[in-house]
């Protein structure tokens, strides 16, 4: 069976993130990116009845919400500071797919923090907020800047570990720049759709998973 994953950056927003439930409720399985919070950090209730909180780190900066008819599909490898990783089968054979946030910045050391929660990932989507001339419709102009490093320093996690950036075809972000991504190990259907009208694209991918009865665990 085939499933629909999304990751969108809210902007801390309760409001962008019901708007972003309507809009998209066919998705399964919903990376809410820089998700809204209270004051304590603890996490917003939402009154969408056809998905589940399915993890939340206080002060974090992702939460995951399922269909809750598929629920039993997933589950939650880890969920820290900028990723949570969901695992899930296919043919019996365990995937890993990481909804991502990275901070604007982000340091060299941090980055490589992050990189080693993304190792053996499958496929990462997100706000990697890293700029690259392969996938970032205006080409840099003069010195490198946080977001540029970045990029390279993306380009070359995926170059090591067999991934590649499926790059969207304009700006994801302000029609500035092209920062939300999907990073993929193999090949599936990935689209960028800003029908919900945010500053963030939403990024959108189809995903095989098991049949409930074929699960491993």
């Amino acid at each position: 069976m085939f499933i629909t994953t999304l990751s969108i950056n809210v902007g801390r927003s309760r409001a962008n993130r019901s708007l972003v439930m309507d809009v998209f409720s066919f998705v399964d399985l919903l990376f809410i990116v820089d998700p809204p919070r209270k004051a304590d950090g603890s996490c917003v209730v939402h009154e969408h009845v056809d998905f589940d909180l399915f993890s939340f780190v206080p002060a974090f900066g992702v939460e995951v919400f399922v269909r809750s008819s598929l629920s039993g599909l997933f589950l939650v490898n880890l969920h820290d500071m900028t990723t949570c990783v969901i695992m899930y089968d296919v043919g019996g054979v365990r995937r890993r797919i990481g909804g991502v946030y990275v901070p604007p910045k982000t340091n060299r050391l941090e980055w490589s923090g992050y990189e080693a929660t993304w190792d053996g990932c499958d496929f990462l989507m997100g706000d990697f907020n890293a700029k690259h001339d392969s996938w970032s419709p205006n080409p840099r102009q003069g010195s490198m800047n946080i977001a540029d490093c970045h990029g390279l320093w993306l380009t070359q996690f995926c170059d090591r570990n067999g991934l590649r950036v499926h790059p969207p075809i304009g700006c994801t972000f302000r029609n500035i720049s092209a920062i939300d991504l999907f990073i993929g190990r193999s090949t599936t259907r990935v689209s960028y759709d800003g029908k919900a009208g945010l500053e963030h694209v939403a990024v959108i991918a189809r995903l095989e998973v098991d049949e409930p009865t074929d699960m491993v665990r």
